[in-house]
């Protein structure tokens, strides 16, 4: 009889992926395929859908990974494995009527982004007068079958034609790039504004995964302004009430702030750090105790919703 003249029921019975036979292996039947499919670390997919598009059969993988066919026809057929999060694979096998073929597939798994951000950062300083204005693009990135099958990530500005490999920073544990306002055409860094920037992610084998849709909203070239310290003539006795004006921009915004000891006329080193959030606050006392005699200089960054900054300029004083 005809495929096309079976009643529905026999048809779908006919396309669905046989239940496993106490005693399989019945000269009645045409080719028969058990197979697994599996990580690269050899644990089982569950889910996966396996295909054998000649035949009309398809069925998912059990918890385990495994699968089974009965009754496909005798003769070599294409078997495609896809799950998601892995790359799908196509194979060729030989089936024979009265018995069991096997398979297993070992699926390469994709590397996945888990964050990528791009934010801009403008830096006041006493000389040169102009801000230092320069963007941090960062990625953490992922892969199935372990860090070990990661092989690169990089960015892409189809805007100013940049195709960049992010080096990979293992203190912070993640991807990094810092691209420079004096790098870019025409030194404009209005020009990353709204731009889409792309990331990449490929493992050792091949395999890529694209994230788009990174921005960068803002620019921020309203830099705080410290009130105290401030000037480079004060000197500090006890403790201290460090003071900015309000940021009023329009916009809420946090502030980070460090405090550098001064030594051979260069940094040394930051000895103090302090965190306000977005509440109004613009004050910060800090301890005399936490400060020997010496030079410092202050910096207070504010901090929008997207992870851009502004950061004042130098202010530089001393402690006795």
């Amino acid at each position: 009889m005809s495929p096309r003249l079976l009643p529905a029921a026999a048809l779908l019975a006919a396309l669905a992926c046989n239940a496993p036979h106490d005693n399989p292996i019945d000269p009645a039947l045409g080719g028969n395929l058990d197979g697994r499919v599996l990580t690269r670390r050899a644990t089982g997919i569950a889910g996966a859908e396996v295909v054998v598009p000649a035949a009309g059969r398809f069925c998912l993988t059990d918890t385990g990974g495994d699968f089974s066919f009965r009754g496909l026809p005798a003769d070599s057929q294409w078997v495609r494995v896809a799950a998601e999060g892995y790359v799908t694979e196509s194979t060729q096998v030989g089936l024979a009527r009265g018995r069991i073929d096997t398979l297993a597939r070992y699926l390469n798994g994709l590397p996945f982004f888990t964050d990528c951000r791009v934010t801009s950062h403008v830096w006041g300083r006493g000389w040169p007068p102009d801000p230092l204005v320069f963007f941090r693009l960062g990625a953490e990135a992922g892969d199935p079958d372990g860090a070990t099958d990661l092989d690169s990530v990089w960015c892409e500005i189809p805007a100013i034609g940049l195709s960049q490999r992010l080096p990979y920073d293992p203190e912070a544990d993640q991807y990094q790039l810092t691209l420079w306002a004096s790098g870019l055409p025409d030194q404009n860094p209005e020009t990353l504004v709204g731009t889409d920037i792309r990331f990449r992610v490929a493992d050792i084998e091949g395999a890529v995964t694209d994230a788009a849709g990174c921005r960068v909203a803002r620019l921020i070239y309203d830099l705080p302004v410290p009130t105290f310290p401030a000037g480079g003539l004060d000197t500090l006795t006890g403790d201290t009430t460090f003071c900015w004006l309000s940021f009023g921009a329009g916009y809420p915004v946090s502030y980070y702030g460090e405090v550098v000891r001064i030594e051979g006329g260069g940094p040394a080193g930051t000895v103090l750090t302090f965190a306000r959030p977005a509440t109004g606050d613009t004050t910060w006392r800090c301890p005399h105790e936490s400060l020997p005699t010496g030079d410092y200089y202050w910096t207070i960054e504010a901090f929008d919703g997207f992870g851009n900054s502004g950061r004042s300029a130098e202010q530089r004083f001393h402690a006795d």
